[in-house]
Formats: C-alpha cells, sequence, structure tokens
C-alpha cells in the first residue's frame, strides 16, 4: 500500500462529501430556512465523525473486522454482509443519481445504459489500481472541481431577479420545520456516509489528525452547502428550487457570462468528478466487505461480477426513479442509514467500553 498525504484523504473525502451533493436543494421542505437546517444536522454530526475515528483509532481494522471483534465471528460475518450490500447499494445508488441528472437534464437523448456502463467501466478501472491512487486523482480534480463551483456561486449574482431576501424571513416556519429536514435526511446524507472511510483507513498510511482534517471536511460541506441553498433560492425561489429535480442546473443554465450562455460543460464536469469518486469508495468499501466475509486474499477478480452488480441495480431503480424518490428517501434514511450510520457504531462503542471494563473490575 503506498503512503498517502493527508491532502489527498481530505481531497477524496471532501469529494465524496460535497461531490454530488452540491446538485441538490438540501432540506428545502424548511423553505427558506433550508440552510439552516444544512448546518444543524453538520453540527450534529461532529460527534458522530468523532465516534468512526475513535472506533478506527481503536482497532486500527476496518468496519467488517472490528464487527467480528466485537460481536463474535459468526453475528459479525452476519451484520458484515448487510453492509457489504449497503455499500453496493450505495454505489449503484449514486450511479442513478447520476443517470437522471444526465438523462435528465444535458443528455435527454442518450441510452441510459451506455451512459451507466461508461461508468461502470471507469469505476472499474479505478478499483484495479490501489485504492491510494483514487486519492491523488481526487486530490488533483479538486482545485478544478472548487473553481468551476467558485464559477456558479459569483456568477448566480448574474441573473435577474437574484436576491438574498428571498431567504427571509428567518424562521418564518418555527423551528419544527427545519428539525424535521435535518433529521434524518440531512444528517445521514451527506454526513453520516463519512462512516464508509471506516473501510478505507486501514488500507492508508496516512493516519495523523484524522480528526481534525475530517472536522474540517463536515465544516467546509455544510458551509458550501447551507451557501448553495441560499444561492438557488435566492436565484430562482423557493418554490422553484422545491419543484425543479435540479435545481443547480437550473441555476447553472440561469447564468450569462457574456457570449457564453447555458453553462452545461461546467455542469458535467462538475457531475463527473463528484459521482465518480462516490462511487469507487463506496464499490471498494464493499469489495473489502466482501473480501472480509469471506475471507479471500485478492479481490479483483470480484470486480466484474461486482461492476455487472451495481450497474443492474443502477439501471432497474432508474426506470423508476422519481416515483421511488419521494418514498424511497426518507424510509432508507430512517429504517436503513440510521442503524447502520449510527445505532451499530454506538453499539460498538457500548461493547467496547463494557469489555474494557471486564478487564479492568
Amino acid at each position: 500500500m503506498k503512503s498517502v498525504t493527508i491532502k489527498e484523504l481530505f481531497s477524496t473525502m471532501f469529494l465524496f462529501e460535497i461531490g454530488n451533493t452540491i446538485l441538490f436543494a438540501h432540506g428545502i421542505s424548511a423553505k427558506q430556512d433550508s440552510w439552516i437546517a444544512v448546518l444543524l444536522a453538520m453540527i450534529s454530526a461532529i460527534p458522530l465523525l468523532y465516534l468512526y475515528i475513535f472506533l478506527y483509532n481503536t482497532y486500527k481494522v476496518n468496519l467488517t473486522e472490528i464487527l467480528k471483534i466485537s460481536f463474535g465471528k459468526i453475528i459479525g460475518k452476519m451484520i458484515s454482509i448487510i453492509y457489504m450490500f449497503y455499500f453496493f447499494y450505495m454505489a449503484a445508488r449514486v450511479t442513478r443519481d447520476y443517470l437522471e441528472l444526465s438523462t435528465g437534464s444535458i443528455f435527454p437523448l442518450s441510452p441510459i445504459k451506455f451512459i451507466a456502463i461508461f461508468l461502470i467501466i471507469v469505476t472499474i478501472y479505478f478499483l484495479l489500481f490501489d485504492i491510494s491512487v483514487t486519492l491523488k486523482v481526487a486530490s488533483m480534480l479538486l482545485p478544478f472541481f472548487l473553481s468551476l463551483v467558485s464559477v456558479v456561486f459569483i456568477f448566480a449574482f448574474t441573473i435577474p431577479g437574484y436576491s438574498f431576501s428571498k431567504i427571509f424571513p428567518v424562521f418564518a416556519g418555527g423551528i419544527m420545520p427545519i428539525l424535521k429536514a435535518a433529521y434524518p435526511r440531512i444528517l445521514t446524507f451527506p454526513f453520516g456516509e463519512m462512516f464508509v472511510f471506516m473501510m478505507v483507513f486501514p488500507e492508508l498510511k496516512c493516519e495523523k489528525d484524522l480528526f481534525k482534517y475530517s472536522s474540517l471536511v463536515y465544516l467546509i460541506t455544510g458551509i458550501l452547502l447551507a451557501f448553495n441553498d441560499i444561492n438557488m433560492i435566492s436565484a430562482i425561489g423557493v418554490k422553484e428550487a422545491s419543484r425543479v429535480n435540479f435545481p443547480f442546473y437550473t441555476v447553472t443554465r440561469l447564468i450569462t457570462l457574456g457570449f457564453f450562455r447555458n453553462l452545461d460543460s461546467l455542469y458535467i464536469a462538475l457531475m463527473i468528478i463528484g459521482n465518480l469518486i462516490k462511487i469507487i469508495i463506496f464499490a471498494f468499501a464493499g469489495l473489502k466487505a466482501c473480501q472480509s466475509v469471506f475471507e479471500i486474499k485478492e479481490y479483483k477478480f470480484l470486480l466484474i461480477p461486482i461492476g455487472a452488480i451495481i450497474y443492474a441495480l443502477s439501471i432497474v431503480t432508474a426506470e423508476s426513479y422519481f416515483v421511488q424518490v419521494p418514498i424511497e428517501l426518507p424510509i432508507m434514511a430512517l429504517y436503513v442509514h440510521i442503524p447502520l450510520q449510527i445505532i451499530i457504531p454506538i453499539l460498538l462503542l457500548i461493547i467496547y467500553f463494557l469489555k474494557r471494563h471486564k478487564l479492568h473490575s
């Protein structure tokens, strides 16, 4: 395993967190207070982040190995299988998001299966190499990604009717809409997803100041997503941001830079960078979980069949995307994300302290 710098790890974590999430209006159910919901979820996620890194620093192995140590080999493997399928599902989910973003905006006439195959092939190609390669590529792509986002943030001010007054009055609906928007949806997506790096940390030689830099990722992500909500609402209003499927794309198309109109190429670049890093990380986590469950030394022979599974899941679910999203996302957040991202890690912490207390008693 090649060593990586903290900059490379930071870049990957940041692109993973912000990559595809910036394309949506998070917490828009809280209307003009959506940005407050984002910041609230970000602050609440910091203890979770500390929990993930504490567990890793304590055991120095990945999540599935921690499960086997804590729950015993049989139960640990059973829970690990759940995580394995969860990681593959999330890889397919992000792939599906990219497919809908592409065919629903930029490439309406393109066959969705061809786009999916392209993404899966690129993902498999990256997974053929050491995971450090993905981290190094993310480090190179981050400045480009931030430059593209900055263009949208800055030149959104040129959109006719742009006004910060659209985010007022604050707390117009009280605190409850903000809490409902923040929990569990924003808490689990994107902040809770950081737990997937518990499968990545053991693969790296860079372990210094993990919590410090991971917290910085959370802080910057929260601020950017909050400002992104403010930017979209100021540009197109609460009603339009709530109505359209891809508000960031709507804002991008309204920006005019002299002779440049409809900055679709900018949007495409953001989609590819953000989604691809996330798919690779989730797929890698799923493969490492599979390796742990079945106790195999090498996972690369599984790349093609796993790639086929992710492809199939993304195609099947994409056909009913807009029917499933309003129903699936709340159910997934409550009954899948919370148990896997929050409840089980807390149980691991409790088991750790119980075992330590038993040893010292």
